[in-house]
């Protein structure tokens, strides 16, 4: 569980330099970051991670159930919230 978490980090990292990126070209919407995280969290324990893009109205979300048995796998959610991410920042 840690590997995913140290990659949903790496991805909010980027999710904030695309944030950054998109208000110094000028192309905001006025409405604040273009991209959100979403965590949610129970008793101390996290339940699901994702991310939301306000322009298009995309997210990508993951349930930590998901993760069971998979000691070492990232899922492939995680790799659609980069590419989510990155699309923006290539754009």
């Amino acid at each position: 569980m840690r590997n995913v978490i140290e990659f949903f980090d790496s991805i909010v990292k980027k999710m904030d330099e695309a944030n950054k990126t998109v208000v110094r070209s000028g192309n905001s919407t006025g409405y604040g970051n273009r991209f959100f995280k979403m965590i949610e969290k129970k008793n101390n324990r996290i339940q699901s991670l994702g991310i939301y893009d306000y322009h298009t109205k995309k997210h990508v979300i993951f349930e930590m159930v998901n993760l069971v048995g998979q000691k070492d796998k990232i899922p492939q959610e995680f790799f659609d919230m980069e590419k989510l991410v990155t699309d923006v920042r290539s754009a």
